[in-house]
């Protein structure tokens, strides 16, 4: 089963912010510059075939009912991003230093700001991916989940697309698509001349 992660679009107001769990407006040339990059990504006979889920968050909500209209995409909060604790709407430079170098070191178990680890972010996003598969897999349907950079990094981390340093670029409103089978998960990058299938 194929599931499609894309990135929302840049919010307004976020620079420099650590923003995980933050709502951030995202303005309408924003959001029309996603929709269109996003559909350009993926085969339009996919994107009609497809479940769409989620995170509630507002900056992926808006491009999610874009992409699923008429329908409504499904909200799903195991979608969301990684939780900063005390560091939400904080400016990254007033982060300590002694903090920021703490998670550096531990990326995976280390809670920043008293917020979630990697660790707690990847079970709840296996959670979900094993939950989809087992309900969407016999309707033999794509999947395009609109998410935030954190979840997809961890989910192509488990995918083995990266390191366990987790360090990867992930552009707004880029798309990632990762293949689930019955035991595990095999990743790769999806681009606009990928064939669609009958």
């Amino acid at each position: 089963m194929e599931i499609y992660l894309v990135r929302h679009p840049r919010p307004s107001q976020s620079e420099g912010l650590c923003y995980g769990r933050t709502d951030m407006p995202v303005e309408p040339d924003a959001l029309a510059a996603a929709v269109a990059s996003v559909r350009s990504r993926i085969p339009a006979c996919i994107q009609r075939r497809a479940a769409i889920f989620t995170s509630p968050a507002p900056r992926c909500l808006g491009l999610a009912r874009e992409l699923a209209a008429p329908r409504e995409p499904s909200v799903v909060e195991e979608l969301h991003e990684m939780h900063f604790g005390a560091w939400e709407g904080v400016p990254w430079t007033s982060v300590p230093r002694v903090e920021l170098d703490a998670w550096a070191t531990d990326v995976w178990t280390y809670r920043p700001g008293g917020g979630e680890s990697a660790t707690m972010v990847a079970a709840r996003w296996r959670r979900w991916a094993a939950r989809v598969a087992a309900r969407i897999a016999e309707r033999d349907v794509p999947v395009i989940a609109v998410t935030h950079a954190g979840l997809i990094r961890i989910a192509l981390a488990g995918a083995s697309r990266l390191g366990p340093e987790l360090s990867l670029d992930v552009p707004f409103a880029s798309v990632h698509r990762i293949d689930l089978d019955t035991v595990g998960l095999g990743g790769v990058d999806i681009d606009a001349s990928q064939a669609c299938t009958p």
